[in-house]
């Protein structure tokens, strides 16, 4: 029995005194924040400091809930509507946390993914099958499989080629090849990758080039100077001659091999792991049996020469652009011809079947028509109507950190390519990550979610985010600040640089664990060049590509810990769905800062809270009041609403 006390209160409970209870107060309605007291027929609530309302069921003028108690407002934050979150005080500045679901500067919008007077999320499942293989869900590891690992300690250098300047820059073949790759495949796994992509394995230009302006002489180590025989693809499944692999990285039952464990490795996602191989369309070596026999399949001037882009400066031209060659000796197809068009499609689509590929890295995309593209992209969606995750992954490269629309002319999953490298994306993030400026990052992130998305398109858009590649100087000197161009391309004055040594301070590796926060984190399939991982130094091209550090005590400790964090991130990003399939909404950014929570994925997909920090000491930042799993630590965080993220350093927290 509910006994009241002297004068009727629910809250006094004292024996042989039921006879005064007032059956309004019992139970007490006041949601124990206040002492009810009988009123005629009714009850009257007398509420607590903080709480307000006939139950005592919302907080008073200059009271906030935060977690489930009604708090007073900093001074700052009165007058200041946050209607679905929280204010704080943050450097003397009212900021409002929004609530899941919410977002705007009064917490009053629905944030993306969520919908209604409530702002619940759209449906339950809006992210699809969370068991199923998604790209989406990928982890992208680049191998240059010539610098990667050498598995029987043998190289067949081409004469007169730039070798090693005793720093690790060379243009000379260095041995490593495909049996390499797959012993080091358990590596690859380990780290958390599920794709992995290798440079283009086919037969190449065996003889040395030079680039432009650029007096060192340079072998085909890379792939990038295809050099095919007069291949005849009447019978598209039988071409004669045989299409060859590259003798100096291995032969046909090499690649068959490495493919084969590829696809029999389990990844982080709990899928087979995938293979993509760099396809180059744009051109052929001179030497080869091809051109030799078709040389009416290709650009030239009138007087016969062959046009260069560098010299013009044609790289982005709407018209020289795709009737220009990167340099003599690779003479650039004419694919406004019908010919030469259905030799190169041929091509692509026997490797692809032949050896069993998942998809395409497709070299320097801006320089061809788009008719080579969709004719592609016809040819191989008939050749694999059933891929995993239902595409053959075409993703392309165009060297431009600005042009986003140049970018988007080429992507169409259902008749052109599936994404892009996203070179604005890594242009940003280092403007924010390595420069000091997290709010105007997060702010281009929310202005660029969605661009790439084609109305109408039965599949969306696969972006692909990196941090460091092979055409650029190595990630680490962006964020040790020695470089602070983050458009810097590679030349041959930083290429041959002594310059570039191995950072001692620990500083760098940790700011680009940050940066590898940022992609691993977001929509889009994020990109590890091999070596990034442990900071590995190296100015331009051709430095940029020294050989892997496979020893553990040539590193040090900084590197190591660099390796795990991202390890721990590739990991954690496949298991969370909602960090490569979910929605963001900012919680908070600052120079320094960004906070964002992922999610809208529904059932069986937690959001996940996402805390980066850049700056030199810790950060405190508010989050929603709430029970968090710190997924890096396996802590429990619960209480509050601040969470401490470290300098040069991030959280991620599961919401529970």
């Amino acid at each position: 029995t509910a006994c009241g006390g002297d004068g009727g209160t629910a809250t006094d409970t004292r024996g042989g005194d039921t006879d005064v209870v007032s059956a309004a107060c019992t139970p007490n309605p006041c949601h124990g924040h206040g002492q009810c007291s009988a009123s005629g027929d009714g009850f009257v609530c007398s509420c607590q400091t903080g709480y307000a309302g006939e139950t005592c069921d919302t907080c008073a003028a200059n009271f906030q809930d935060v977690g489930g108690v009604c708090s007073s407002l900093p001074p700052v934050c009165i007058g200041v509507p946050c209607q679905n979150g929280i204010c704080r005080d943050q450097g003397g500045a009212a900021v409002c946390t929004c609530d899941p679901g919410f977002q705007g500067d009064g917490c009053t919008e629905c944030a993306i993914g969520y919908a209604g007077d409530d702002c619940a999320p759209v449906t339950a499942g809006a992210c699809g099958d969370l068991t199923a293989f998604d790209w989406r869900d990928a982890v992208m590891y680049f191998v240059m499989t010539d610098r990667f690992y050498d598995s029987d300690g043998k190289s067949d250098p081409v004469e007169g080629v730039s070798g090693d300047n005793g720093h690790g820059a060379s243009g000379q073949y260095e041995g490593g090849d495909l049996a390499g790759v797959q012993a080091k495949l358990g590596y690859i796994a380990d780290l958390g990758a599920t794709t992995v992509w290798i440079t283009a394995p086919f037969e190449n230009r065996n003889s040395r080039g030079r680039g432009t302006n650029d007096p060192k002489y340079y072998s085909g180590y890379h792939g990038y100077w295809p050099s095919p025989a007069n291949i005849d693809y009447t019978n598209p499944g039988s071409p004669t001659p045989t299409p060859m692999v590259e003798s100096r990285i291995g032969t046909a039952s090499a690649l068959r091999a490495l493919i084969t464990s590829i696809h029999g490795t389990t990844a982080a996602d709990g899928h087979r792991m995938k293979i993509l191989v760099d396809y180059v369309m744009n051109h052929v070596g001179d030497e080869s049996g091809l051109y030799a026999a078709h040389p009416g399949w290709f650009i030239k001037n009138e007087d016969g020469t062959i046009p260069l882009c560098a010299p013009n400066n044609w790289w982005d031209d709407p018209y020289w652009g795709t009737r220009c060659a990167f340099a003599s000796y690779l003479p650039a197809f004419d694919f406004y011809q019908e010919a030469p068009r259905a030799w190169s499609i041929a091509d692509a689509v026997w490797w692809a079947k032949e050896f069993g590929f998942d998809g395409y890295r497709l070299d320097a995309i801006k320089h061809v028509p788009l008719d080579w593209l969709t004719e592609l992209r016809a040819a191989i969606d008939e050749a694999f109507p059933s891929p995993p995750g239902g595409r053959f992954y075409l993703v392309g490269e165009t060297f431009n950190y600005s042009n986003k629309e140049l970018l988007k002319k080429f992507i169409d999953p259902d008749t052109m390519l599936d994404g892009q490298f996203d070179f604005p994306f890594k242009f940003e993030m280092c403007e924010g990550v390595f420069k000091g400026d997290m709010a105007g990052f997060a702010t281009w992130m929310a202005d660029n979610d969605g661009y790439y998305q084609v109305d109408g398109a039965s599949k969306d858009t696969i972006m692909a985010l990196w941090v460091g590649n092979h055409d650029i100087p190595r990630a680490i000197h962006f964020a040790s600040g020695e470089i602070t161009d983050c458009a810097q391309a590679s030349t041959f004055q930083n290429g041959w640089s002594l310059d570039y040594d191995q950072p001692e301070d620990a500083a760098p590796y940790e700011l680009l664990s940050v940066a590898f926060a940022t992609e691993m984190t977001n929509p889009g399939v994020p990109l590890i060049y091999y070596g990034d991982e442990i900071g590995l130094a190296g100015g331009g091209d051709p430095d940029n590509r020294r050989m892997m550090v496979w020893d553990d005590d040539a590193l040090s400790d900084a590197q190591k810990a660099l390796r795990e964090r991202v390890r721990a991130l590739a990991h954690i990003r496949g298991t969370y769905k909602a960090l490569s399939r979910g929605t963001r909404t900012t919680l908070s950014s600052s120079a320094d800062t960004w906070v964002y929570r992922m999610g809208g994925c529904g059932e069986g997909a937690p959001d996940v809270i996402v805390a980066l920090n850049r700056g030199d000491a810790d950060a405190t930042e508010a989050i929603p009041a709430g029970d968090y799993t710190d997924l890096v630590s396996d802590e429990a965080v619960s209480g509050g609403g601040d969470v401490t993220v470290p300098a040069r350093g991030f959280r991620i927290l599961r919401v529970d």
